[in-house]
C-alpha cells in the first residue's frame, strides 16, 4: 500500500492497495457474500482467474479468494443471472475465447457454470438489454471468418438470458475494428435501448439503434482521429437526453459529445489526459447533482477527475495520485457514507492488483496512537485489519518477535508456528543446514537423515550429484566388495581421461558427473578409501514424482531429496500416474 495526494477539491483519504491475481485489468463491485457491504471483483488475465476482495464491514478488504474463469479474462461484470438473490459474475475470456459465466454459491464463492464460445472477446458489459427483466451479457469480439480478425469489421453479440442463468446468442452486428469498449442506454427516447461501442483500430465509435424485438440497426459511424479506447453514456447536461463521452489513448484526449435527443451527436469539448488513459467511469463524486468523470492511465500516475458544471462541460480537473498502472475503474460507495469511491485494477504489480479511494478527511475517525491521522489513513497495515501497525503491536492484537516493527503474521513464516523464518534461524530455533533462510523443515516435505548424524540428506556432500548424500553410498566401490581399495583405484585409472561421446550415463569412475575422469575423481576416490559407511543404503529405486507431472526412477533418498513422491521400491513409472505433487 501506497499513499497518495491531490489537489483538496474533492478530498480523498488515504490510497490504499490490496493483492489479487496477475495482470488485473477489469473490475467490479457487488455485495458477493450477502452481508450488506461492498465487495470488489478484479479479472486477472495473467493468473486466468477472478480474484474476489471480501469487505470486512470497515472499507478494508482483508481477505482475497481466487476463483478459476476461462483463459486471459480482460473484464468481469456481474449482476443477479438467475434470479436466486445473490451476484454472479461473467467474464470475457480473451485468450480462451470464451464468455464465461461463474454462478454464487450464495456465500460468496464461484465455480464456472457456463462457457460461451466468442472469437477474441474483446469487451464486455452486463444490461437488462431486451428490458424483459433478466439481464443480459453484450460481448464485443472479432470475427473468426475472416483471414485477419484484427483488420477487420468486428462483431457486437449479445448473450440472452433466461432468467435462469440459461443464456442464447443473440443476432450479430458489425461495428469497427479491435473494439475496445462499449456501453447502452436509450439514445433516441423510443423506449428500446442502444449500443455504443469504441473502436481502437478503425478509430470510430458504432452507434446500433434498437430496433425492438432485440434487432439493431445496421452500424452508425462517428469518424475520429486518435485510438478510442473507452466509451460511457450519460446524461452530462440535464437536458434528459444521454450523452457521449470517448477516450482517446493514441492522442490522450477525452471527448464529450452531446445529444440533441435524437441520437445524433457533437462534438461539445475536447479534454487532455495524463499518458495512455485506459478507462474512466461517470457519477456524481461532488455530491453537486450532476455527473462528474474519473479517468484512469496506465501509463501515469497522474489520474483526473473532470467536474461536470451542470452543462456538460468540465472545466475543473483534479489530479489524484495513483500509482501501480491503473486499468479499469468503477465508482462505489464503498463505505456506505453517501459518497462516491474510487477503485481500479491494477495491471502492473500483482501485490497492488486492487485500488481503493476512499472520500473523505484523513483527520476524523478512530486514532489509536493519537498522533491526529485516523487509523484508516494511516500505514502501514500489513495485515489489512484497518489498523496501523504500530497500535496492533501495542494493543497485543499482533506479536513482534523480532522487534523491528513488523507484525509477526507479516513476515515469512513458513512453518506458521508464529515465529518469522529469519528470526528463528538467527536465534538457532531451527536449522538452515543449507543457507538459504529458509528452516530445513520448509525445504523438505520429508526430513531424512539416512546416516543419522544430524544433518538432513539434502544438506550432506554428494560429489556425484545424484541426490543421495556421500555417506550413505559407496560412490567408488566399482568392484562391489563393499571396500575402496587398489582395485577400485586401478579401475578409475584404467578410464581416465574424457568420456567418448555421445553415451547415456557418465562412467561409475566419473565421481563427480562432470564427464571427465581426471584428478578430481581421484581425490573423491581418496577420500572414501577403506571400509564403506555402515549407511551405504542398498541400491533400489522405485517410480518417484516430481513437480511438473514428471517421474523419474530413483532411489527413495534421491526422491525425498528431491521433495517428490516415492511410489515404493520396484515400482515402474508406467505403473503409476503423476499428478503434480
Amino acid at each position: 500500500m501506497i499513499s497518495t495526494a491531490c489537489y483538496a477539491i474533492v478530498p480523498f483519504q488515504l490510497l490504499r492497495q490490496y493483492p489479487t491475481g496477475e495482470d488485473s485489468t477489469g473490475i467490479v463491485f457487488g455485495d458477493v457474500d450477502d452481508d450488506g457491504d461492498i465487495d470488489l471483483i478484479t479479472a486477472n488475465r495473467g493468473s486466468s482467474n477472478v480474484s474476489v476482495l471480501y469487505n470486512n464491514g470497515a472499507s478494508v478488504f482483508s481477505e482475497t479468494v481466487n476463483f478459476p474463469t476461462g483463459g486471459v479474462p480482460r473484464y468481469v461484470d456481474g449482476g443477479d443471472f438467475d434470479g436466486d438473490g445473490d451476484y454472479d459474475l461473467c467474464t470475457s475470456d480473451y485468450g480462451g475465447m470464451t464468455m464465461s459465466v461463474l454462478m454464487n454459491d450464495g456465500q460468496g464463492a464461484f465455480g464456472i457454470a457456463s462457457q460461451y464460445d466468442m472469437h477474441v472477446p474483446a469487451f464486455h458489459w452486463v444490461d437488462d438489454l431486451d428490458m424483459d427483466g433478466h439481464l443480459d451479457i453484450l460481448t464485443l469480439h472479432w470475427d473468426d471468418k475472416v483471414e485477419q480478425p484484427s483488420l477487420h469489421p468486428a462483431i457486437f453479440t449479445p448473450l440472452f438470458n433466461d432468467g435462469n442463468g440459461n443464456f442464447t446468442y443473440g443476432s450479430e452486428s458489425w461495428i469497427g475494428m479491435q473494439p475496445r469498449g462499449g456501453a447502452s442506454a436509450d439514445l433516441d427516447g423510443d423506449g428500446i435501448k442502444d449500443v455504443v461501442t469504441a473502436n481502437y483500430i478503425s478509430k470510430t465509435v458504432s452507434i446500433l439503434m434498437g430496433l425492438g424485438k432485440r434487432e439493431w440497426s445496421d452500424e452508425i459511424v462517428i469518424q475520429l482521429t486518435g485510438q478510442p479506447r473507452y466509451v460511457l453514456l450519460d446524461d452530462y447536461d440535464a437536458d434528459g437526453d444521454i450523452d457521449l463521452a470517448v477516450l482517446d489513448k493514441g492522442d490522450n484526449h477525452l471527448w464529450v459529445f452531446h445529444n440533441d435527443g435524437s441520437a445524433n451527436f457533437t462534438l461539445e469539448e475536447t479534454n487532455d489526459t495524463s499518458n495512455i488513459p485506459h478507462s474512466m467511469e461517470s457519477g456524481d463524486v461532488d455530491n453537486d447533482g450532476d455527473s462528474d468523470i474519473v479517468v484512469t492511465h496506465v501509463g501515469s500516475t497522474q489520474q483526473l477527475l473532470f467536474l461536470n458544471d451542470g452543462t456538460g462541460h468540465f472545466p475543473t480537473v483534479q489530479v489524484l495520485i495513483m500509482a501501480s498502472g491503473p486499468a479499469e475503474v468503477q465508482l462505489a460507495d464503498v463505505n456506505s457514507d453517501g459518497k462516491l469511491d474510487i477503485v481500479t485494477a491494477n495491471v502492473n504489480h500483482q501485490m497492488k492488483g486492487a485500488s481503493v479511494l476512499l472520500q473523505g478527511s484523513c483527520y476524523e475517525g478512530a486514532d489509536c496512537n493519537n498522533n491526529g491521522v485516523s487509523d484508516y489513513c494511516e500505514l502501514p497495515d500489513c495485515n489489512l485489519n484497518g489498523f496501523p501497525d504500530e497500535c496492533d503491536i501495542t494493543s497485543g492484537i499482533s506479536t513482534d518477535t523480532d522487534g523491528n516493527g513488523v507484525p509477526d503474521e507479516c513476515q515469512i513464516d513458513c512453518n506458521f508456528n508464529g515465529i518469522p523464518d529469519y528470526y528463528e534461524i538467527e536465534q538457532g530455533l531451527v536449522g538452515d543446514c543449507n543457507e538459504n533462510a529458509i528452516p530445513d523443515d520448509c525445504d523438505w516435505a520429508v526430513l531424512a537423515d539416512c546416516d543419522e548424524d544430524g544433518l538432513l540428506d539434502g544438506c550432506e556432500i554428494d560429489d556425484n550429484g545424484d541426490f543421495i548424500p556421500d555417506d550413505c553410498q559407496c560412490i567408488a566401490d566399482f568392484t562391489g566388495d563393499s571396500i575402496v581399495a587398489v582395485h577400485d583405484l586401478l579401475l578409475l585409472v584404467a578410464a581416465w581421461g574424457a568420456e567418448p561421446l555421445p553415451h547415456d550415463d557418465p562412467w561409475p569412475q566419473d565421481l563427480n558427473r562432470d564427464r571427465e575422469i581426471d584428478i578430481h575423481d581421484l581425490l573423491i576416490l581418496i577420500g572414501a578409501w577403506g571400509e564403506c559407511p555402515v549407511a551405504t543404503l542398498p541400491n533400489i529405486s522405485g517410480a518417484c514424482c516430481i513437480s511438473q507431472s514428471v517421474c523419474i526412477e530413483i532411489t527413495e533418498t534421491a526422491c525425498y531429496v528431491r521433495n517428490g513422491v516415492y511410489h515404493g521400491d520396484e515400482i515402474l513409472c508406467s505403473d503409476i500416474n503423476c499428478t503434480n505433487p
